[in-house]
């Protein structure tokens, strides 16, 4: 939503209003956002994402809208401005506190020390081995880290299942979207293998891929492709030969 849309759907119920008072309304919506944003580039927010945060930050529109509205009725204008930025100043903080900006850095302190594997759960079966890792590489901003792999069968066929998460270097960074999307990996002899789930948000992001592999096989190769390269990265299986 762009912050035209937005202002519209917010004034739209205030039929009762003057037009300087409409544009005075508009006015202080447009100074919060102008002030919240100000707080995000400074972070280093790309400015069309930190407008766009900052508008999801401060919730429904239309919510916005009735609500005004009806404090208004019988009241004057120095009431509704009050109200107003009482409003959008309680929206934001509860937005920021339930999944804004701290629950960004939440889920980035989460990937750097202790990233979840609930995105594979029940997507391996007869499971051989699990051997949990740590390669992390730099990719621009992001750091992408391998934290576990696991050997069992996947749709029949012996596999490796490899879990990786990105996430930016700075806590209450934005971590690049598209993991899944970007990422493959491969068997010891250039098999390609498929993707699976991903999750994430702002903060960070999980991606899991599974790549064939046969008896004798030592590792399997995440290939990630970002920024104009191709990354490789050599996921030793676990116990090598052992796991045959």
């Amino acid at each position: 939503m762009t912050r035209r849309e937005f202002m519209y759907q917010v004034l739209s119920p205030l039929g009762r209003l003057t037009a300087e008072e409409r544009e005075n309304v508009r006015r202080e919506l447009e100074e919060h956002v102008e002030d919240r944003m100000e707080t995000l580039l400074d972070m280093g927010w790309d400015e069309e994402l930190a407008e766009s945060r900052c508008l999801e930050a401060m919730g429904d529109p239309a919510e916005i809208g009735q609500e005004m509205a009806k404090q208004y009725r019988g009241r004057g204008w120095l009431w509704i401005g009050r109200a107003a930025v009482a409003l959008t100043v309680v929206m934001c903080v509860q937005a920021l506190l339930g999944f804004g900006l701290l629950s960004n850095a939440w889920d980035s302190l989460e990937a750097r020390f202790c990233p979840s594997t609930a995105i594979s759960i029940g997507e391996l079966k007869n499971v051989e081995a699990v051997e949990d890792l740590d390669i992390q590489t730099e990719v621009g901003n992001d750091v992408l880290r391998i934290y576990q792999v696991s050997v069992g069968e996947k749709d029949g066929q012996r596999a490796a299942m490899v879990l990786a998460c990105a996430y930016d270097r700075w806590p209450f960074g934005v971590v690049a979207a598209g993991l899944r999307v970007r990422s493959t990996v491969v068997s010891q002899r250039g098999e390609m293998g498929t993707s699976g789930g991903s999750r994430g948000n702002y903060g960070a992001e999980y991606a899991v891929h599974w790549a064939p592999v046969e008896p004798g096989d030592t590792h399997v190769v995440w290939v990630y492709h970002a920024i104009g390269e191709m990354i490789r990265l050599e996921i030793p299986l676990p116990g090598g030969e052992e796991t045959a």
